[in-house]
């Protein structure tokens, strides 16, 4: 990727000083792009200002946002424009983690905790850039999914994560015909089984067994998904039809 010609594009990163979220900020600015990471409200401000400090280039800023609350999505992204420039890059890394309990038993409530930002939160986040990168004639928008949305297998004990997925991957599905035709990029990341962030909880030997089933007996890691994140943004992903992308080994076959 040319580093000289993505000096000027902003990219705004939700979620950016979680597992995958702090990966994808590492490599974007290391390709030359101008970083605003966005970070929960009641997350760590010390966090954010570490990453900012360890990234290759210079202009990069965070920001906390409470992504389920619209004004504030707004306000944050107006600020940025103001501090940073026109955003021509969005990048959706921000997500609460499974619950183990099966969907059956789940109860309202808990679906309603689950949509709250992986679907309502993403939906403001994702408009509020649209709306922006729009009026560039030219930009990309990327939301990390799940690999299920794709193989539609290890769905179960998950709580409603996955039909949270499945929402996001709908929402992305509808952006993309949308904005198509203004020349606006719409792509989906579907991860698999990643050994930290959200899973750094699981038994190793649940991890072992996904390991297993993939023919390079590997998992995929959060540079795994930066590095692809990294390429759909470059001139280079330009001609790709497709919406989604899986990162998932343990889902190939030999």
């Amino acid at each position: 990727m040319n580093k000289q010609s993505n000096k000027s594009r902003v990219v705004v990163i939700s979620g950016a000083t979680g597992y995958v979220g702090s990966a994808i900020t590492e490599k974007l600015a290391a390709d030359g792009l101008k970083i605003a990471a966005l970070y929960r409200e009641n997350g760590s401000n010390e966090t954010a200002v570490g990453l900012i400090a360890g990234l290759a280039g210079a202009g990069h800023r965070s920001y906390s946002c409470d992504l389920e609350d619209p004004a504030r999505v707004e306000e944050t992204i107006r600020t940025i424009e103001k501090e940073q420039g026109a955003i021509r890059v969005c990048i959706h890394a921000a997500g609460t983690a499974p619950k183990p309990k099966q969907l059956h038993l789940s109860s309202s409530e808990e679906l309603k905790e689950q949509f709250g930002l992986n679907v309502f939160g993403s939906f403001n986040f994702l408009a509020a850039c649209a709306k922006r990168i729009k009026e560039q004639k030219e930009g990309v928008i990327i939301g990390i999914t799940t690999a299920a949305v794709i193989t539609q297998v290890n769905t179960r004990a998950r709580g409603a994560y996955s039909p949270a997925k499945f929402a996001l991957q709908g929402i992305l599905a509808a952006f993309r015909e949308e904005l198509a035709p203004l020349g606006v990029r719409v792509y989906s990341v579907a991860p698999g089984v990643l050994p930290g962030g959200m899973n750094s909880a699981t038994p190793q030997a649940f991890l072992d067994m996904f390991r297993e089933k993939s023919p390079t007996k590997t998992l995929a890691q959060a540079a795994d998904v930066a590095a692809m994140i990294s390429f759909l943004c470059s001139p280079e992903s330009r001609s790709l039809t497709n919406l989604t992308f899986l990162i998932a080994p343990e889902s190939e076959t030999n």
